[in-house]
Formats: C-alpha cells, sequence, structure tokens
C-alpha cells in the first residue's frame, strides 16, 4: 500500500520536530562550552519503522544521549582522592618547613651555634660576670626557639584537627546533595524527564567528594549511585544519606576521631579505615608527621638538658657553695615509696666546705637502681651525712621535692654523680623540662643570679672544667646511642624533612600529570567542539529548512486533491 498525504503531513512534521530538538541540542551544547562539569550531548534519531508503508514513515526521536566514558569517569574521580592526599601532605609539609625555617639566622641551627660558642667565651674566662649574662640570654633564646617550635606545631596540629571537622561537614553536605540528585534522577525519568544533566551534576559532586575522602560507588538498576567508604560503611544509599561526624576524643589534645553515623544512629569508628583522599592526609599529618617531628624536639631538649645539666649539677661557680638547694623536680605522693625511675648503680658525692669554702669532708651516698625510692636516698643521706655532721639534714617536703639544707656558717657543694640522682632529682639544673621541648627553660635560680653558673669543680679561681666539657659537648656523641653529635642529629632531622617536601612535590606534580591525563581523555569524548556544534547548527537549519519545504509541498498537494 502506498503512504496517504495525510501519514507525509506527520513524516514532515516529525522531521521538523527532530531538526529542532538538534537545533536546541547543539545550542545547549554551545552554552556549556566552558562548564567543566558538563558532558555533550547529542539527538538520538532512528528511522521510523513503516508499518503498512513500503515507503518508509519517516524519522523517531528517541531522546537526547550523553556522551561519556564510564570507566574513564570512574577512574577520573577515583583519582581525585590521591589528589587530594597529595596536596595536603605537600602543603603541610611545607607548613612544617617553615617553621624550621633558618632565614635571617632566626632557626634552632643558629641559636645552638651561639650556645655553644657562649660556654666558650665563659670558658676562656669563667669569672668574667659579662660573659655569665651573655650565656644565660643567648640559653635563653635557644629555649625558646625550642619551645616556640614545639607550640609551632602544637598549632598546626590544631590547625590540621580543625580542618579534619571542616572536610566531615563537606562530606556530609556532599553526601545528602548526592541523595538529592539520585531522586531528582530517577523522578525525571519516571516522567519520561532527561537526566543528563543531573548525571553531570552527579558525578561532579562525586568528584568532590571523592577529593575529600575515598570512595566506592556503583550505580544499581534504578540509575541510583551508592557510595561507601572506609571498609564499607554506607554513606549513600539511594536516596538516603548516612552522616560522618568528627568525635571529640578523650584526652589532653581534643583531637577528633572520625565516625560514622547510620541512619539508626549506631556509630562506627572510620579514623583507621580511610584509605586515601584529604580527610585522610590530614589525620595523618596531625597524628604521625606533627608528631614525629614533635618527638624529635622532645629527644633534643631531653638529652641535652640531661648532657648539659649532668656536668653542670655537680660543678662550682662563684657563688658555687649552698646553704640550701631545692629540687626542680617532685614526686607524687603515690610515687614517694616506689623506685625511682632513670637511676642508674651507683653513688654521688656531698661536700661539706667552711666559711672560706675549704672542704671538711665529702661524704658517698650509694644508690641502688629499681629499688630505692626518694624516700629512702633521703633517709640514706641523712644517716650517711647526719650522725657526723648535724649541720646538714636532707628533707622530703609535703609536695613531694627534696631540699639540702646547712646550719651557717657551713655550706655543702655536691661531687660526681655516677647514679643520676643529683640530676634526675633537679639540684643546681641549668636546663629545666619534664616533657622536653615543650617546656625546656632555664633554670630560673641561675637567670636572677648568673654568678651561681658552674664553671669548675674545685672551688679555685679560674677553673674552668665545667665550662669547658658542656663546650666541647658540641663535638661529642650524645643522641641515638651516642653515634652522633647534637648538631648532626638536628641536620639529620632537617635533611629528612627537606626530603619529604622534595618527595612530596615530586608525587604531587605527577598525581597533577595523571589528573591532566584523565581529564584530556574525557574532554576528548565529552567536552564540546565549538566547530562541530557549528556545524551541526548548519546541518540542522538546512534539515528544518528542508522539512518546512517539504510540508509545504504536501500541503499544497493535499489542497489539489480536497478541491478535485
Amino acid at each position: 500500500m502506498t503512504s496517504t498525504l495525510f501519514s507525509q503531513l506527520d513524516l514532515g512534521k516529525r522531521s521538523l520536530q527532530a531538526q529542532q530538538a538538534g537545533m536546541s541540542v547543539a545550542g545547549h551544547n554551545i552554552a556549556n562550552v566552558n562548564n567543566d562539569e558538563y558532558s555533550r550531548q547529542r539527538v538520538d534519531l532512528d528511522s521510523q519503522h513503516p508499518h503498512k508503508s513500503r515507503f518508509g514513515a519517516g524519522v523517531d526521536l528517541k531522546g537526547v544521549e550523553r556522551i561519556a566514558d564510564r570507566f574513564v569517569n570512574q577512574r577520573y574521580i577515583a583519582e581525585q582522592s590521591r589528589g587530594g592526599a597529595m596536596d595536603i601532605r605537600h602543603n603541610g609539609l611545607k607548613r612544617v618547613e617553615n617553621i624550621f625555617s633558618e632565614i635571617e639566622g632566626h632557626g634552632l641551627r643558629n641559636a645552638l651555634n651561639e650556645f655553644w660558642d657562649a660556654w666558650g667565651r665563659l670558658a676562656s674566662n669563667p669569672e668574667a660576670e659579662i660573659a655569665r649574662s651573655d650565656l644565660i640570654n643567648t640559653s635563653k633564646t635557644l629555649a625558646d626557639r625550642v619551645q616556640g617550635m614545639w607550640g609551632d606545631l602544637s598549632t598546626l596540629r590544631r590547625e590540621f584537627n580543625g580542618r579534619i571537622s571542616e572536610r566531615v561537614e563537606q562530606v556530609n553536605q556532599l553526601a545528602k546533595e548526592l541523595a538529592r540528585l539520585n531522586k531528582l534522577v530517577q523522578q525525571a525519568e519516571r516522567g519520561a524527564g532527561e537526566t543528563n544533566d543531573l548525571r553531570d551534576k552527579r558525578e561532579a559532586v562525586l568528584k568532590d567528594l571523592s577529593k575529600i575522602v575515598q570512595v566506592d560507588w556503583f550505580e544499581d538498576e534504578d540509575n541510583l549511585i551508592n557510595v561507601s567508604i572506609g571498609n564499607g560503611f554506607p554513606l549513600v544509599l539511594g536516596r538516603d544519606a548516612n552522616r560522618m561526624e568528627a568525635s571529640m576524643a578523650q584526652g589532653p589534645n581534643g583531637d577528633f576521631t572520625l565516625r560514622g553515623l547510620d541512619e539508626n544512629g549506631v556509630a562506627r569508628d572510620l579514623t583507621g579505615e580511610l584509605r586515601s583522599g584529604e580527610l585522610k592526609e590530614l589525620v595523618q599529618m596531625r597524628d604521625e608527621t606533627v608528631v614525629h617531628f614533635q618527638e624529635r624536639l622532645d629527644q633534643l631538649a631531653s638529652e641535652l638538658a640531661y648532657r648539659v645539666n649532668k656536668l653542670h649539677s655537680t660543678g662550682t661557680g662563684l657563688q658555687a657553695s649552698h646553704e640550701s638547694l631545692r629540687s626542680s623536680f617532685a614526686m607524687k605522693s603515690d610515687a614517694l615509696d616506689k623506685p625511682l625511675p632513670f637511676l642508674k648503680d651507683g653513688s654521688f658525692e656531698l661536700t661539706l666546705v667552711d666559711e672560706n669554702g675549704d672542704a671538711l669532708e665529702t661524704y658517698e651516698i650509694g644508690v641502688d637502681a629499681g629499688k630505692d625510692s626518694v624516700r629512702d636516698i633521703v633517709q640514706r643521706i641523712n644517716r650517711t651525712v647526719g650522725p657526723e655532721a648535724k649541720t646538714f639534714e636532707a628533707r622530703l617536703n609535703d609536695d613531694g621535692s627534696v631540699t639540702l639544707a646547712s646550719e651557717s656558717p657551713y655550706r655543702f657543694v655536691l661531687g660526681e654523680d655516677s647514679s643520676d640522682f643529683v640530676v634526675m632529682m633537679g639540684f643546681n639544673n641549668y636546663f629545666e623540662t619534664l616533657h622536653g621541648a615543650r617546656d625546656f627553660r632555664v633554670n630560673e635560680r641561675l637567670v636572677e643570679k648568673p654568678t651561681h653558673i658552674s664553671t669548675g669543680k674545685n672551688l679555685l679561681p679560674g677553673d674552668n672544667q665545667v665550662a669547658l666539657g658542656i663546650h666541647e659537648l658540641q663535638f661529642e656523641p650524645s643522641m641515638q646511642g651516642d653515634s652522633i653529635t647534637f648538631d648532626e642529629f638536628y641536620n639529620g632531622m632537617m635533611s629528612d624533612l627537606g626530603l619529604m617536601v622534595n618527595r612530596s612535590q615530586a608525587d604531587k606534580e605527577n598525581q597533577e600529570l595523571v589528573l591532566d591525563e584523565f581529564k584530556r581523555l574525557r574532554d576528548e569524548i565529552s567536552s564540546v567542539n565549538m566547530d562541530e556544534e557549528v556545524a551541526d547548527m548548519v546541518q540542522y537549519q538546512r534539515g528544518f529548512d528542508a522539512s518546512a519545504k517539504f510540508l509545504s509541498n504536501v500541503d499544497e498537494m493535499t489542497r489539489t486533491v480536497i478541491s478535485m
């Protein structure tokens, strides 16, 4: 059977609609030429089944197709996690590097050099008050630098902690947006609407989410995206979204732990489950990288204090003998009768002197490491010295500190100490620290009276044994099992930091190349090409004109038939 004129009118009408749709899609593509998240579209045309006609029935507008490669998009989204992690790592390490900067001589290395040099100047003139004042000022600068760096690292930790909370909130917002877009996609498809733009928006949100936290995702049979993080925690389930929570951890730092909350409010710890992304790297920078350099500073400060105090505590100065000396450190009440930590089997010396500084008697007090408590040692001092010299007494104070005191005109000095009792309790220490770098400081007694700085051992004018010994510590292996010097330890720490920064820079640049390559592949497939769109517009315009001409001719033929 042949087609009727009325069927030709229908054919022409559908042809006009197809060309008009093509023109609209081309215009839509051109309008989004600068939209990086947009995937170009094209009309999906198919020849209409002719049914009873042998001549064909025209065109069928099946829909508008989104031009995208699902596998390229999946890889591009997946690589965002590593890119986000590399950005955080490099920027974080640069912040740490700035804290340790030696620009304009304000770094720790310069302060260490000045400290050693000041002891050298004092060793050359141990009775010069100006040399002592210079040493105190230089030592306070060193202590301030150490404390300041540790404090700056702590501030950086808190900043990372705050950024973790911000990123968690962003994750929750993006998860809600994904669930909302899932709902819109489903509604549009049920209403026979187009979902291409919604799918672009959905993948853009997924890309932003993947940069913050590595995700596993898939599109189910209802065309809904489901997202999980960590070891399978469901963040987005179709039209519903669960939440992440930055929960305040117990402890002095107040760090956030990461938890996932399902629809029933059941919490799951995700802190150690995250595999990549900004959140994972922020946690690692906070809990590992920054802490690593704080611990290295603690090691440096603690060992420096111990080595200097070991020499200084048993030395003498311009006013070297003491009427009373109180320990810098105190024991808690429940530890007074427990073995003192960090002691060695050995003994320490205590010498009584008269008002002229002449030695009257030297006493040796033995220490049994792992057994003696502070109370035991105080009692042993009194048993050893007391029966013969009632002018001297060791007292255990209410706060757990120890006071050594003699009655005027007699005084005392502390001598050789192989047990480390004197330095551990903080008698006549030069530096004081309980925790390492965070409370590293110069003994306030010496700041107030620099004449109490120990320079020698024999109460003789010009004795510089202690000052020279402390100056020589600069060249003695004292760190890492007495294998490297203080300067070598610090230089090694800076070298490690420099290598980490350089490696992070290289990793960041490599990842940027990977992302650029996947973006290039995606753009080759999905981006809008203006030349192609203009050519399509011309083609659709000519097709529309031809269809209109066809309809005009059929209309004229129909009029002729009707008028017959």
